[in-house]
């Protein structure tokens, strides 16, 4: 399926039955300036309360309630965008997935590419809704549950069927860098190693070929069921869209990341330069 539209396409488009456009930037900037009637929605904030099945529910479940009071649950298409494409749109696409909605583009340069296209813009009107964990009944039959892997998943799996794939900078790969809010510096053992911003170029995605080339080179196999992390989920997103393109069929997220591996001392780590991994 498409998982990009560029701003020219979208301009063609506006006004079409059932569009919603997805401003996943702060609140702020929507507020000051935003594409024509589109709503604003925090993907970015979100941290699954821990890996399990009864988390994964619960995410799902905080997912769908957030894109139903924006009526993105009745959409044909939805377009997520936030400055460039990043770290934060893909995740947005990611969670519209995960819920089993169809018709999620990911606005291919974001803002600045609809600007640079002549697009107008207005001030952000209406309330904003944020993605967070919710007890609501929801069971895996209810959503996408392959989309996901749970910390037993990582912890188990074989490496001769699945990579896991750490998309995150190479200092924190190394765990010579350490976010503030992790218990533990370091990586997954076995994990491949390819910074997430290495498949984008000027606030775009790379062609399709440079990012399989590139995927190949870090150890990836595209035979393999690729399980993407980074600290929170968001960067692993961005990856995960990326393998898509480039012929990887089945990507996984660990939505915990580094941020709920480090806080489990029980979980194996690796330190050390990439060429340990």
């Amino acid at each position: 399926m498409p998982v990009l539209i560029s701003a020219t396409e979208l301009l063609a488009r506006l006004g079409e039955d059932r569009l919603v456009l997805v401003d996943v930037r702060p609140e702020a900037d929507w507020r000051a300036s935003t594409l024509p009637g589109a709503v604003s929605l925090n993907v970015y904030d979100y941290f699954i309360p821990e890996s399990d099945e009864a988390g994964i529910a619960g995410m799902a479940a905080g997912t769908l309630a957030a894109f139903k009071a924006l009526s993105i649950d009745t959409a044909k298409t939805t377009v997520f965008f936030e400055n460039q494409t990043g770290m934060i749109s893909p995740r947005g696409l990611w969670f519209h997935e995960l819920v089993g909605l169809e018709g999620g583009l990911i606005l291919d340069g974001g803002y600045q590419a609809w600007i640079a296209a002549g697009g107008t813009v207005a001030p952000g009107k209406g309330e904003p809704a944020t993605i967070t964990q919710s007890k609501a009944p929801m069971t895996a039959d209810d959503f996408h549950r392959e989309l996901v892997a749970s910390t037993a998943e990582v912890l188990d799996h074989d490496p001769s069927t699945t990579d896991i794939f750490d998309a995150r900078r190479l200092t924190e790969f190394e765990g010579t860098f350490l976010h503030p809010c992790c218990a533990r510096p370091g990586r997954i053992p076995d994990a491949k190693f390819m910074y997430f911003e290495d498949m984008l170029v000027d606030g775009h995605y790379r062609p399709a070929a440079d990012i399989r080339a590139r995927a190949l080179d870090a150890g990836l196999s595209p035979d393999h069921t690729i399980i993407s992390y980074c600290h929170r989920g968001a960067r692993a997103a961005t990856a995960l869209y990326g393998l898509r393109m480039a012929g990887f069929k089945d990507v996984r997220i660990f939505v915990g990341s580094w941020h709920e591996w480090a806080g489990n001392s029980a979980l194996p780590l690796h330190i050390g330069p990439c060429e340990a991994a």
